[in-house]
């Protein structure tokens, strides 16, 4: 409670008495009233604390404040220090010059649209119960601290010139959409319940939003923000930058399974420092310096951005959509990045989708420049091992596309049969096993002009594998034209088949 005040004789009521009376504004005679407003004009100031004030009254005090010129209302000092009004309450287009409203009780809905606070104002421990909007108000030196909100709360296209902040939450929507901030806007800690509005917001001085929960989304659409270097670290069930604009380097720490950042101007670059169920959208976004994207989150796209100085550190890319990126060659994946599995490989996005679907509108074609590119990407980060997937999927894509002439496609065919694209061990070994056991059964069968041991016969292939002469002296010595060709074959091939085995492990082990 505020200091003493002479009462209302009434004693059941608080109100401090008006001049001249012994009663309080609401218990004056009608004749009484009608005398107190006539007493008014433009930049009077009122005394009406712990008075009870309806919608009429107020209505009143606010026409007897005007002037008959049409020239908006005006109060010179009014204090409505414990004041409570119980209905609906209309504000609008007022001036108020040192406004005090501390511990109002607003039992209803209230609207100060387009008023005006100089000086100061105070709406400390204020209690808004229905719904209360300030859209168009400007704000000079405007406390907001302990008052709680009951309803939708609305600043639409408010000015405030100094800093501001607030200590409760917000239980509904709260809109500040086109608000302007030109000092630092204080909104850490504070919980959201329903959606949080800042579309269009400027904000010239620091944004604190440390520790702030959104329950459902908060909307920062096109917000410009001149002078803020951090935001956060805040959740969220979804979390829209779409066109925002950070005009220093930025710290976003964030959590939200929902993030947007399409088209979002980091003019000086960015850290993103997403947290676990975080899944952020990077359409068209523009970094203008070196940036980061780290934490165990994902990315579901990066269509249209310039990578060009961006680096992933754990990112989940399983989702994410590289089609239409620029520089994809010069992204940075470090730590432990992962791509989405097909048949214990890592593959794209786009992959995946053409696979569930051939009529995807990325094909093969473009799907294959992309592997490329990343490929390039992680062999000058000198990671062959990661590489190595990009390039099998670079090749199974040109084995797939239409586009591939059919010459190539044929070897490539006989390519990934045989070793994988030389990234397959096993499968070379394989295939190089099943060629020694032909080889050997055939020339047992008919290469030698005497039939000798299986055994022997296999040794001897074995040994051809490698360019070896045999010395198996119960070997014949003279081989069958067709003998020779088969030769002539394994001296070919098997080494081809040894060196793609050693190719492929060196692709996966090298660093």
């Amino acid at each position: 409670m505020g200091e003493a005040w002479p009462s209302c004789e009434r004693e059941d009521c608080r109100g401090v008495r008006v001049l001249d009376f012994d009663h309080c504004l609401e218990h004056l005679e009608p004749g009484q009233q009608d005398e107190y407003f006539r007493g008014l004009s433009l930049g009077a100031e009122v005394d009406l604390r712990g008075t009870t004030l309806s919608g009429e009254l107020v209505g009143r005090l606010v026409d007897a404040v005007g002037s008959i010129d049409g020239r908006r209302a005006e109060f010179g000092r009014a204090d409505f220090a414990e004041t409570r009004f119980p209905g609906h309450v209309v504000f609008e287009d007022v001036t108020f010059f040192d406004a005090d409203f501390t511990d109002a009780v607003f039992a209803s809905a209230v609207r100060f649209d387009k008023a005006g606070f100089r000086d100061s104002a105070s709406f400390l421990r204020s209690r808004f119960a229905g719904s209360v909007t300030f859209e168009g108000a400007s704000f000079e030196q405007t406390t907001f601290e302990d008052t709680r909100f009951g309803g939708r709360v609305s600043f639409e296209n408010a000015k405030f010139e100094t800093d501001l902040s607030f200590s409760r939450g917000f239980p509904d929507l709260v809109s500040f959409e086109g608000a302007e901030f030109a000092g630092e806007a204080g909104f850490g800690s504070l919980r959201f319940d329903g959606r949080a509005v800042f579309r269009g917001a400027k904000f010239h001085g620091g944004a604190r939003f440390a520790e702030a929960r959104f329950l459902d989304c908060a909307d920062f659409h096109g917000a410009d923000f001149t002078t803020a270097e951090s935001f956060g670290p805040v959740t969220a069930e979804q979390l829209i930058f779409g066109r925002a604009t950070f005009r220093r380097r930025m710290l976003v720490d964030a959590e939200a399974p929902v993030m947007d950042c399409s088209e979002t101007r980091f003019e000086e670059g960015a850290t993103l420092r997403l947290g676990a169920r975080s899944a952020v959208a990077l359409q068209r976004t523009f970094f203008g310096k070196a940036s980061t994207v780290m934490g165990t989150a994902s990315v579901t796209s990066v269509e249209g951005t310039d990578v060009a100085d961006v680096v992933f550190t754990d990112i989940d890319l399983a989702d994410c959509r590289f089609t239409g990126a620029h520089h994809l060659d010069k992204l940075r994946l470090e730590g432990a990045c992962t791509f989405g599995s097909y048949r214990n490989r890592q593959v794209l996005a786009e992959e995946r989708a053409w696979r569930a679907d051939r009529t995807a509108p990325v094909g093969p074609r473009r799907i294959a420049d992309l592997y490329r590119q990343l490929r390039k990407a992680q062999e000058d980060s000198k990671n062959e091992p990661g590489a190595a997937d990009f390039y099998y999927g670079e090749m199974e894509m040109r084995r797939h596309s239409p586009a591939t002439p059919w010459s190539e496609r044929f070897i490539l065919h006989l390519y990934w049969l045989v070793s994988g694209y030389g990234l397959r061990a096993l499968r070379a070994l394989a295939t190089l096993a099943v060629l020694i056991a032909v080889v050997s059964t055939s020339i047992w069968l008919g290469g030698f002009k005497t039939t000798p041991a299986f055994g022997d016969t296999l040794i001897y292939v074995a040994q051809s594998t490698v360019s070896l002469d045999t010395k198996l002296a119960t070997l014949p010595k003279e081989l069958t034209p067709f003998g020779e060709v088969l030769r002539l074959v394994m001296r070919v091939l098997g080494p081809l088949l040894l060196g793609l085995t050693l190719l492929a492990v060196r692709n996966r082990v090298k660093r």
